[in-house]
């Protein structure tokens, strides 16, 4: 259930970077009206288009590329962990932002919290399992090693 929620998400995640990467004043427009703000209707410079693609896009596209990557190996359950921080880190924000700008509680930004919160805890609880499944993993293929030069050590002796 848990690897599903956060396959959903990882491919949202990637969906929404591809897509500011591609029309980013669409995405800032869509965020305004979301936020209840007015339109956007000054001029944006290339760097902050470049910006935008990069923070909004670039970043945020790997967060569900990694996170998608990670969810079905052990491998790469660790990876998992740094990920939940930085899920953690954006949902803080939001909730400072709640706090400090006084007054601006907007269902998006509420929603928003809640959702990165979410995919925090269900990273965590997910790499938590997986890192817990290989170390029981590597202990029996520890005790099947030791065992079988036990059995040789008994044959030389």
């Amino acid at each position: 259930m848990i690897r599903h929620l956060l396959l959903l998400i990882a491919l949202g995640n990637i969906g929404f970077g591809i897509w500011v990467m591609i029309e980013p004043r669409m995405v800032i427009d869509q965020m305004l009206e979301w936020q209840g703000s007015e339109p956007y209707s000054g001029v944006l410079s290339s760097a902050s288009l470049g910006e935008m693609r990069a923070f909004m896009g670039g970043l945020v596209a790997m967060l569900g590329v990694v996170t998608f990557r990670a969810l079905w190996n052990p491998a790469y359950a660790a990876w998992l962990q740094p990920m939940a921080w930085c899920y953690l880190g954006t949902a803080l924000a939001r909730g400072s932002s709640l706090l400090l700008d006084g007054g601006s509680y907007s269902r998006y930004t509420i929603i928003s919290a809640a959702i990165e919160g979410g995919t925090a805890l269900l990273l965590g609880v997910h790499s938590q399992r997986m890192l817990r499944e290989a170390e029981q993993e590597f202990e029996e293929d520890d005790e099947e090693y030791d065992e079988e030069y036990e059995d040789e050590d008994e044959e030389l002796a």
